[in-house]
C-alpha cells in the first residue's frame, strides 16, 4: 500500500543542526543510515559536530539463499558498505558500533533478550552521552524499525532529545501507522548542499542497491522508485511533542 505524506511540513535550514550536538544515529540495517539520515549526518559533520552510528541487525537475510555470501561474508560486506557509506558523510570508522543481532530479529519489547538489550544500549549511551538521536519511526513497517525505537526509548535515561525518521512508511504503511499531530511534529532539514554526498553514501551499499549478489536472484534489493523517494533535497524527522 502506497500511503501519501503531507506536504505542508516545515522546513529548517542546514545551519539548524549545529544545535544538535553530539548525535547517535540509530540504524536497524545497514543501508538505514544513509537512506534516512545521510544528508543530516554530512551536515553535522560539515558544522563539526560528533557523529556516532549504532547498526542494530546483522543484514543476513537480505540475500539468504546466495552460496557465494554465506550468513557470516554477507555480514562483513554490509558492515563493510556501511564503514564506507559511514567515511563518505564525514563518519570515522570508530563512531560505528555493531550490535550484530540477527536480522528481522532485532529484540523488541515482547521478546525475553529485550531487557538485556536495553541495558547494554543504556551501558553504551551512558559512554557516548548523545545530546541527539535519531531513530526510525516508533510504527515504520518493519519489525527491526519498530523494535529499534522500543529499545532506544526503553534505554534511554540521559533523556538526549529523540528524533525519528521514516524508511518503509510511505510504501509499506497503513493509514494507522501515520504519525498524528498529538504524537509529533514533523520537520524537514534542507540538506540540497549535501544531497550528491548522501547519494554517494546511498550507492555505497552496493548489496542493497546493485546486483552485486547474483546467485540469489531473489534476494533484497531497493527498487529504483524506494531510491528516487530518498534523492530529493530534504530529509523528513518527526520529534515528539
Amino acid at each position: 500500500m502506497h500511503v501519501p505524506l503531507t506536504t505542508a511540513i516545515p522546513v529548517a535550514p542546514e545551519q539548524c543542526v549545529s544545535g544538535f550536538g553530539t548525535t547517535l544515529i540509530v540504524a536497524p540495517h545497514a543501508d538505514d543510515e544513509s537512506l534516512g539520515c545521510g544528508g543530516l549526518i554530512a551536515l553535522l559533520r560539515k558544522y563539526g559536530q560528533p557523529v556516532f552510528i549504532l547498526l542494530l541487525s546483522d543484514g543476513t537475510l537480505s540475500h539468504p539463499n546466495s552460496k557465494e555470501y554465506p550468513a557470516e561474508r554477507l555480514r562483513e560486506l554490509r558492515e563493510t558498505e556501511l564503514t564506507n557509506a559511514a567515511a563518505l558523510l564525514g563518519v570515522e570508522a570508530e563512531n560505528l558500533i555493531f550490535c550484530r543481532y540477527q536480522d528481522r530479529s532485532v529484540p523488541s519489547a515482547s521478546d525475553a533478550a529485550f531487557k538485556t538489550a536495553v541495558g547494554k544500549l543504556h551501558q553504551l549511551l551512558q559512554s557516548i552521552r548523545p545530546q541527539s538521536i535519531f531513530v526510525p519511526w516508533r510504527r515504520d513497517p518493519h519489525p527491526d524499525h519498530r523494535a529499534a525505537f522500543q529499545l532506544l526509548t526503553a534505554a534511554n535515561s540521559q533523556q538526549a532529545k529523540v528524533y525519528e525518521y521514516p524508511i518503509w512508511l510511505q510504501d509499506l504503511g497503513q493509514p494507522a501507522d501515520l504519525p498524528t499531530p498529538e504524537e509529533v511534529s514533523p520537520f524537514r532539514l534542507d540538506i540540497s548542499r549535501v544531497q550528491s554526498q548522501k547519494q554517494a553514501a546511498i550507492a555505497a551499499h552496493q548489496s542493497q542497491t546493485t546486483r552485486l549478489i547474483q546467485d540469489d536472484p531473489g534476494g533484497f534489493i531497493l527498487s529504483e522508485e524506494m531510491l528516487r523517494q530518498f534523492d530529493v533535497p530534504y530529509e523528513t524527522f518527526y520529534q515528539s511533542n
